[in-house]
C-alpha cells in the first residue's frame, strides 16, 4: 500500500454480492485491506457500479441497501456511476464510471471464479466491466445474446417478468428472446428455475473478452493501483447470479500484485484444469492476451509465498 498518499481518496472496488449469492469476497476480508489503506494515510471508500440487468444492484439506492445488508457498513459506499448509471466520463470510447475516473489511487478486490462469457472473471473483469457505466456495459455486451431452449421452458414467465428491456415475448405457451431488443446482460439466465436459458457460443465470447480488456486498460491508465484476487469459494458462475453455488475446487488462497494481467494469468494457471471442464468452448486466454496488448500488464510473472 505504499502507493497511497497521505489524506488522498482511495477507491476500493469490490462486488457487494447479488441478493441470494453468498460467494462474494466477505466484508471481513475487505476490512483488513481497507485498514491497511488507512494505516498508510489514505481515506478509502468502497465502490461498485449499477448493473445492466434487473435486480437490487441496478440503481444506487437499492445497491446501497444491499451492500449494507451484506455487511459493508464499515466505510462510506459510493456507487461510482451515479443514481441509475448515468454518471460517467468518456475516454477513447470507454464510458468510465465518474467516481472511478476522479480517483487516482485504486485497490481492486476481486473474487476469482468462472464466468459464462469469459471463462473466468477476476481483476481484468472487475476493472473493465465493474467500472463501466451502464452504457459501457451495454456496449461490452452488444454482441452477446442468450436464447431459450423450448424443450426446457415450462412457461413459468419468471424471465418475462424479470426483463427490464421487454426483450422476452410470450408465444403459444413458450417464451422467446427477441435478439434486437436483448441487451445481452444475461440476467434472465440467473433467475430461470428450469435452467432453460442458454448461450450461443460463436464469436461472442471472444468479442466480449476483448472489449472488457480494452476497457480495463483505459480505466486504469495513469492511475496507481494494486490488485487482490481471492481464489476461495471458486464457483462456476459470477457473483451476479442469484444463486448459492457449490465450490468447484478446494480453496487456493489470496494473491496480491501491482499487475492486473499477471495476477489473472497466475490464477488461470492454477485453475485451468477445473474451469476448462466447466467451459470447454471458451478460451479465457483471449482476455489475457488482449489486456497485455492494450498495455494493462504482462502475462509473465513470478510467484512469491507470503511470510
Amino acid at each position: 500500500m505504499n502507493f497511497v498518499k497521505a489524506k488522498e481518496m482511495v477507491a476500493v472496488k469490490v462486488h457487494f454480492g447479488e441478493e441470494g449469492n453468498v460467494n462474494y469476497v466477505r466484508p471481513e476480508y475487505v476490512k483488513v485491506v481497507t485498514d491497511q489503506v488507512v494505516r498508510h494515510g489514505g481515506r478509502p471508500y468502497l465502490t461498485d457500479t449499477t448493473t445492466l440487468y434487473s435486480g437490487r444492484r441496478s440503481t444506487a439506492p437499492m445497491h446501497l441497501d444491499l451492500a449494507r445488508e451484506h455487511g459493508f457498513s464499515f466505510l462510506p459506499v459510493i456507487i461510482a456511476d451515479g443514481l441509475i448509471g448515468e454518471s460517467y466520463v468518456e475516454k477513447n470510447g470507454a464510458k468510465i464510471a465518474q467516481a472511478i475516473d476522479k480517483t487516482s489511487a485504486l485497490v481492486f478486490v476481486s473474487h476469482f471464479k468462472g464466468h459464462l462469457l469469459a471463462g473466468f472473471g477476476a481483476a481484468i473483469k472487475n476493472i473493465g466491466m465493474g467500472c463501466a457505466s451502464k452504457g459501457g456495459k451495454l456496449f461490452i455486451h452488444s454482441e452477446s445474446k442468450p436464447y431459450i431452449n423450448p424443450e426446457k421452458c415450462t412457461f413459468c414467465l419468471e424471465c418475462f417478468d424479470y426483463c427490464r428491456f421487454e426483450a422476452i415475448d410470450k408465444e403459444k405457451e413458450r417464451c422467446v428472446i427477441e435478439r434486437k431488443k436483448c441487451s445481452g446482460c444475461c440476467g434472465c439466465m440467473s433467475i430461470c428455475p428450469e435452467k432453460a436459458i442458454a448461450f450461443s457460443w460463436d464469436s461472442e465470447s471472444s468479442d466480449v473478452q476483448k472489449k472488457i480488456a480494452r476497457y480495463a486498460a483505459e480505466i486504469v491508465r495513469g492511475k496507481r493501483t494494486v490488485y487482490l484476487n481471492f481464489l476461495i469459494n471458486i464457483t462456476r458462475d459470477c457473483d451476479c447470479f442469484h444463486t448459492r453455488e457449490p465450490k468447484l475446487t478446494d480453496d487456493i488462497g489470496i494473491m496480491i500484485s501491482s499487475d492486473a494481467v499477471a495476477i489473472d494469468q497466475a490464477g488461470w494457471d492454477m485453475t485451468r484444469e477445473v474451469l476448462s471442464r466447466v467451459y470447454p468452448n471458451i478460451d479465457p486466454e483471449i482476455q489475457l492476451g488482449e489486456a497485455q496488448a492494450a498495455g494493462l500488464g504482462e502475462r509473465v510473472y513470478k510467484m512469491k509465498e507470503a511470510d
